[in-house]
C-alpha cells in the first residue's frame, strides 16, 4: 500500500517536474510559434491567389433562337414537314454540352485568350504548353443530378484565375467560345442537308429537261423522216389516200398513240407507220412541235417552285445568328477569394509552432529521465 503512494507521488512530482520546464521554457515556446506563424504569414502573403467564378446555363428559349427559329420554321413549311421547336432547342442545347466538355475546344480558346498571352509572354515553348494544359484543367462543369441538387436546371460552370476579373471575364469568353462553336456545328449540318436537298431538286429538274427536250428531238427527226416518205409516197391527206371509215380510224389511232414518241422502243423510234398520216397532218405537227416551247409535266413545276423557295433561305441561313444556351445566372464576379485563406494558415502557423516547440521540450525531458 505504501509503495503504491510512493510511485503515486512520483507521477506527481514528475508532471509538476514538467510543467515547470515548459513554464521555464515559455519564451523559447513562444519564439518557436511566432517563427512558425512567420513562416506561414511569407507564404499566406505571397502564394498565388486564387479567385473563381460561377455560372449556370441552361436549354435555349424560343426568343434565344433569333432569326434561326424563323428559318427552320420556313424550312420545314416549305418541305411539308412537322416543326419541332423543343427539338431544336435540345439539339443545341446538346451540342453546347458537348463542346464545352471538349479539351480541343478549351485549348482553342485559351490558345488565343488574353490571359494566356500574358501568362506566357516572354516564356519558352515548354513552359507556355505547361500553362495551356493548366487553364484547360481550371474548367470545372457541374453536371444537373436531381437528389443531391434538385434546383439545379442547367449546368454550373466554373473557372479559377488569379484575379476576380480574370476569372470572370475569362469564363464569359469560354462560355461565349463555345456558344459559337456548338451554333456554328448546328448550321453546318443544317446547312449541308438543305444543300443536298437542293442539289437533288436541281438533278431532278435538269433530269426532266433533259429527256423532254431528247424525246422532242426524236419526235422531230420521226416526223421529218415520215413527211419526206409521204412526199416521195404523193400522200397528201390520209383521208383520200385511204377511203375506207376503218382505215382512218386506224390512222387517227395512230396518229394520238404513236407520235408521243418515249426513249424507249416504239413503232415511232424508225418512222415506219407515220408517213401514213400525209403531208398535211405531219407537217403540221411539225410546225407545233418547233413553234411551241416543251410541255413539262406537274412535277417539274413543283420541283422549281421548291428551288425558288429554297435557295434563298440557304443565303439567309448562312447570315442567321441563334444562341445555343440560355444563362440561369451568369458569370458572378467573386467576392471572396478560394485561397490562400491568411487568417486560418497563420493560426495554423502558431499551433504548429507551439505543438511542435512542446513536442521537442517533452521528448528532451523524458530522454534525460531515462538517462
Amino acid at each position: 500500500m505504501n509503495s503504491t503512494n510512493v510511485a503515486n507521488n512520483n507521477d506527481e512530482i514528475d508532471l509538476i517536474e514538467l510543467i515547470k520546464v515548459l513554464w521555464n521554457k515559455k519564451i523559447w515556446i513562444l519564439l518557436s510559434a511566432l517563427v512558425c506563424t512567420l513562416i506561414a504569414g511569407v507564404y499566406a502573403f505571397t502564394a498565388k491567389e486564387q479567385w473563381t467564378s460561377k455560372a449556370e446555363v441552361i436549354a435555349p428559349k424560343i426568343t434565344d433562337l433569333g432569326t434561326y427559329f424563323n428559318i427552320r420554321k420556313e424550312y420545314s413549311r416549305i418541305l411539308g414537314s412537322e416543326f419541332d421547336a423543343n427539338a431544336l432547342t435540345g439539339s443545341l442545347f446538346s451540342k453546347f454540352n458537348l463542346l464545352s466538355e471538349s479539351l480541343d475546344e478549351r485549348r482553342k480558346l485559351f490558345g488565343q485568350s488574353n490571359l494566356y498571352k500574358s501568362l506566357t509572354e516572354g516564356k519558352d515553348e515548354q513552359f507556355a504548353r505547361a500553362i495551356l494544359a493548366d487553364l484547360v484543367t481550371k474548367i470545372t462543369i457541374v453536371k444537373p443530378d436531381p437528389k443531391k441538387e434538385p434546383d439545379l436546371l442547367g449546368r454550373r460552370i466554373s473557372f479559377s484565375a488569379e484575379t476576380a476579373t480574370n476569372a470572370q471575364d475569362t469564363l464569359q469568353q469560354f462560355i461565349s467560345f463555345t456558344n459559337q462553336s456548338a451554333y456554328q456545328l448546328e448550321l453546318d449540318n443544317f446547312v449541308i442537308n438543305l444543300g443536298e436537298i437542293i442539289s437533288d431538286l436541281n438533278y431532278e429538274k435538269i433530269k426532266f429537261e433533259r429527256d423532254l427536250t431528247i424525246q422532242r428531238k426524236v419526235q422531230l427527226e420521226n416526223l421529218t423522216n415520215a413527211l419526206n416518205i409521204a412526199k416521195e409516197a404523193g400522200i397528201k391527206e390520209y383521208s383520200k389516200s385511204f377511203g375506207s371509215a376503218n382505215n382512218e380510224a386506224a390512222l387517227q389511232a395512230i396518229s394520238m398513240s404513236e407520235t408521243k414518241v418515249p426513249l424507249s422502243d416504239s413503232k415511232l423510234s424508225d418512222g415506219t407507220y407515220l408517213f401514213m398520216l400525209g403531208e398535211k397532218y405531219l407537217q403540221a405537227q411539225i410546225n407545233v412541235i418547233t413553234q411551241k416551247s416543251v410541255v413539262y409535266p406537274p412535277r417539274y413545276y413543283q420541283v422549281s417552285e421548291l428551288l425558288k423557295e429554297l435557295k434563298p433561305l440557304l443565303t439567309k441561313a448562312k447570315e442567321s445568328k441563334a444562341s445555343a444556351f440560355s444563362y440561369q445566372a451568369s458569370p458572378d464576379y467573386p467576392v471572396m477569394k478560394d485561397k490562400p485563406k491568411k487568417t486560418l494558415i497563420l493560426v495554423i502557423g502558431f499551433v504548429f509552432g507551439l505543438v511542435l516547440s512542446i513536442l521537442s521540450i517533452i521528448i528532451s525531458y523524458l530522454f534525460k529521465q531515462n538517462k
